[in-house]
């Protein structure tokens, strides 16, 4: 059985998140949430949550760092690990979308998740972590 994820732990600014994942949050983006998740001396890690306008801006921010393939969620459904991960808690999600990768030359890890609800703006759920190899 896996440890729970730990609780964010503090507010975190848009930039702390853009350095250490390589991507840049859309000018379009509304209702910018970053947590810092860890205590000082953990490696750093961010989550980012945020609503974009529609998915041209959600293409621009996964393009932004390169975060790798934009796929539908096979069958629709998210594993729980992955909901906790991306800290979406009890969300609902509409025709998931989600990427993953690493930061080129760096040893950090990035995953986002998108949900496209019919008619409304595109939910984001986006994190980036330092790995230790």
């Amino acid at each position: 059985m896996s440890a729970p994820s730990p609780e964010p732990t503090a507010a975190a600014e848009p930039s702390d998140f853009e350095e250490l994942s390589g991507a840049e949050i859309p000018e379009s983006a509304e209702s910018v949430e970053v947590f810092s998740v860890g205590g000082s001396g953990s490696l750093r890690k961010y989550v980012a949550t945020f609503t974009l306008p529609g998915e041209e801006d959600a293409k621009a921010f996964y393009g932004s760092g390169k975060i790798g393939n934009y796929l539908p969620v096979s069958m629709g459904e998210l594993p729980k690990e992955q909901h906790d991960r991306h800290f979406i808690g009890d969300a609902e999600l509409a025709e998931p979308r989600r990427c993953t990768s690493a930061k080129p030359g760096e040893n950090v890890d990035r995953g986002v998740v998108f949900s496209f609800p019919e008619g409304e703006r595109v939910s984001v759920w986006a994190v980036t972590q330092e790995v230790g190899w």
